[in-house]
């Protein structure tokens, strides 16, 4: 069945998502369609020694049931897409994610069979009556379980994916040996669950005149999903058609090509009608990808003046149980980059060892590979500087450099364009008022409470340019953008990214209307369809803005040309005659005379004459960066921790819309306070229950555990792109979480187990903290 959208997939304004407003996904709804439910593992790990779907598919309603050795010859698994770069230490094990588990499942809600029935209750209804063989394996919780006797995966007996180096181990030894003072810390950044808003779901369509499919689905990216699942269906890409209507919420998770994805479209070809399919919330948990899980130890050199020397960090990553299809950058290559932060070292070696776990995959969840490298960093200073005896931030201030406007060469190799880095430290201690914090603790202190203060600097790499290098060598992030002027001065464009919260729309207007002298509300902007930009990097890393007005930026340009070449022909003059300004075509006719053209005048003589779409290479990211500031108190009756206050410098370059770089701070700032006192993802134990048919339980955070961010504007605009921008929306994850952690150190500092707290820094761990010994 063709693909119809009886609604249309009009332009989207943001504040549809608060309006109620915005076009779902599960809200839009098709003649003839049927509805899937997953038949999902609930063990960890075992065997399937046999699969009876004959109740199932003889239920009320059922039109179909497969199985993983139904569509083992036709679907391909959804591997991963990228490599590791040529100084890893060794080979990677690949661990494709077959779309149904064909003789063993790797964690719980591994998916074993697909039901489609007329109505989803039917559905769910007959997957229960699937009966499943199960002979259960050992399986691996978590990095640090014994070997098991029947490895994850046979290619890797000890459940090590791969061994990654980075920097220079020789000269970090040199260093470390001829240091005045070593200091170590270990420290963890628990799993933690997306959870945005919209769960993921996903129709699918087949046309059998022409042998097409169509997705829709809530994306964050159609080409990169579609460009996943074609290589499954061993499809040109041609003949898929991913489309994305308003997405509520994307944090990284729905980055990815999903076995569900390919289920439907499978489905909808197979039964010729629509077949649709929707997560729960509590589903969710067993099949979304999940984001960080790392068990870091780090040491730092210090010279006897407390001039940095030298940084070792060696994370162990839990991958889960399938290689996720950009997981080894997101423990890799995104992080490394930024691992030393603006801060002036002289050497420093990173060793990643990733391990697989029976465990829901991991891959990049807001921030992806940054806010764990930041918060070590971050962490380990203010351990220094406590054991050594330096203030916290005159130890940080001698090893930052004060305000670049040109560009220099981090320890890590990155070159970064420029930022405010001393400057954003000194402002937010003073915006924080530091220097009352003693009276505030002893006013605290005076009613029982324990109060402290923590900062953060951090430095964002944004651009995706090292995912895009990742992907095929020698490559940078491309964007396309499309015009379509309309004979009554209106201009629509298309972009390869996609709003999944933000506010793409209103810069990307902004730049036009500047360019084109076409007033704002004339023109419209579009996302979220493969067949209409044929390229696209979508949203991720901080990138869309970058590279979305770039390609824009390049199509008027192009639009323009192709103006003055319409008009030189019709004057009779050389184009080189035709000059553009302010919205206007202008030629010099002889005698004091002049040809003059408003740009809608010329697309409303010649329709079409102007359109086009343009491709661009991002080839230079941008370089957020900033200082956060938290002041908090802590109830030692109950192990409580309440934040007072946050502060945010930032220096997001030219800022473009305050308001949205407002929410996206704050919505930052959000995740990475909630990491830090609240969240950590489900064990195999608790999705276990899950699966049996617990509802799920988790610990978002809420409007009485985040108070309003104090956000102060100290942009340097960056030379890297045309509106001199720099990314905004994940910053706030890198910062907050040592933030936090750094001010709960210091509420505590008289406690001396509270030195072995990690987040999440529950009640109950600070109240045993403080009550050791007791």
């Amino acid at each position: 069945m063709r693909f119809t959208d009886p609604a249309g997939l009009p332009p989207r304004s943001e504040y549809d998502l608060v309006r109620g407003a915005g076009t779902y996904v599960d809200g839009m709804r098709f003649d003839g369609e049927a509805h899937g439910c997953l038949v999902r593992s609930p063990l960890p790990h075992a065997w399937i020694r046999r699969i009876d779907s004959s109740r199932a598919a003889s239920a009320p309603g059922v039109l179909a049931v497969i199985t993983g050795h139904d569509i083992a010859a036709t679907i391909r698994p959804l591997g991963c897409v990228i490599g590791l770069r040529s100084d890893s230490g060794g080979p990677r094990v690949d661990a494709d994610r077959a779309v149904l588990a064909v003789d063993r499942v790797r964690h719980v809600g591994d998916g074993v069979a697909f039901v489609v029935a007329e109505t989803t209750h039917q559905a769910v209804a007959a997957a229960a009556l699937v009966d499943v063989d199960y002979e259960p394996l050992p399986y691996r919780a978590d990095v640090d379980s014994p070997n098991l006797e029947v490895p994850i995966w046979a290619s890797a007996p000890d459940d090590v994916c791969f061994d990654w180096r980075f920097g220079d181990a020789q000269a970090c030894r040199d260093l470390f040996a001829a240091a005045d003072h070593v200091v170590t810390i270990t420290l963890t950044s628990p799993r933690l669950v997306p959870y945005p808003i919209e769960p993921r779901a996903a129709v699918g369509f087949y046309d059998d005149q022409t042998d097409t499919m169509t997705l829709l689905a809530n994306t964050q990216g159609v080409h990169f999903v579609r460009n996943v699942l074609a290589h499954a269906f061993d499809l040109d890409p041609r003949r898929l058609r991913v489309l994305t209507p308003t997405v509520g919420g994307g944090f990284g998770v729905k980055i990815y090509a999903y076995p569900e994805h390919a289920l439907v479209l499978e489905c909808a070809r197979r039964l010729r009608r629509p077949v649709r399919w929707t997560a729960t919330r509590s589903e969710s948990f067993l099949s979304d990808t999940q984001g960080r899980g790392h068990i870091t130890e780090a040491t730092i050199a210090l010279d006897k003046d407390g001039r940095f020397l030298a940084l070792s960090v060696r994370p162990t990553v839990d991958l889960g149980a399938y290689l996720s299809q950009l997981a080894p950058l997101t423990a890799t290559g995104v992080g490394a980059p930024v691992q030393t932060g603006a801060y002036r070292f002289q050497a420093v070696e990173i060793n990643v060892r990733a391990m697989f776990t029976n465990n829901v995959p991991v891959d990049a969840f807001r921030g992806a590979g940054r806010p764990e490298a930041t918060y070590v960093l971050e962490r380990l200073i203010d351990r220094a500087a406590r054991e050594l005896g330096f203030d916290p931030a005159e130890l940080r201030a001698r090893n930052l450099p004060a305000t670049a406007t040109r560009p220099f060469t981090a320890t890590t190799g990155l070159v970064i364009d420029g930022g405010r880095f001393l400057d954003n430290q000194i402002r937010c201690l003073e915006v924080a008022n530091r220097a009352g914090f003693e009276a505030r603790r002893r006013q605290s202190a005076a009613r029982g409470r324990l109060r402290g203060f923590g900062f953060a600097n951090y430095l964002e790499s944004n651009g995706g340019l090292q995912v895009a290098e990742a992907m095929r060598a020698g490559t940078f992030p491309v964007e396309c953008a499309a015009l379509t002027f309309s004979g009554d001065g209106c201009l629509d464009i298309v972009v390869g990214t996609q709003s999944s919260g933000q506010d793409h729309a209103f810069p990307l207007q902004q730049l036009a209307a500047q360019r084109l002298g076409i007033d704002l509300t004339r023109i419209t902007v579009r996302e979220g369809d493969s067949s209409v930009a044929p390229r696209g990097a979508g949203t991720g890393g901080s990138k869309s803005l970058l590279t979305s007005t770039a390609a824009l930026d390049q199509a008027l340009s192009d639009a323009v040309q192709r103006g003055k070449q319409v008009l030189a022909d019709k004057w009779g003059v050389d184009v080189e005659a035709v000059s553009y300004a302010d919205g206007r075509f202008l030629a010099d006719a002889g005698a004091g005379e002049w040809f003059s053209f408003s740009i809608s005048e010329v697309a409303a003589h010649w329709q079409g004459a102007l359109d086009g779409q343009s491709e661009v290479s991002l080839r230079h990211g941008s370089f957020a960066n900033g200082c956060h500031a938290c002041e908090l108190e802590i109830d030692p009756e109950t192990g409580c921790v309440t934040v007072l206050r946050y502060v945010a410098v930032d220096d997001f370059g030219r800022v473009i819309n305050e308001r949205a770089v407002r929410g996206q701070v704050q919505g930052a700032v959000a995740h990475g306070i909630a990491q830090a006192l609240l969240e950590r993802a489900p064990d195999c134990a608790e999705l276990m229950s899950i699966a049996a048919g617990d509802a799920a339980t988790y610990a978002p955070p809420t409007a009485c555990e985040i108070p309003d961010v104090e956000w102060v504007d100290n942009g340097l605009p960056s030379t890297t792109n045309v509106l001199g921008a720099k990314g905004c929306g994940e910053s706030g994850t890198a910062a907050a979480p040592p933030a936090v952690m750094n001010a709960i150190a210091d509420a505590l500092h008289d406690y001396p187990a509270a030195a072995g707290i990690q987040m999440p820094a529950r009640p109950a761990v600070i109240w045993e903290a403080i009550h050791e010994g007791r």
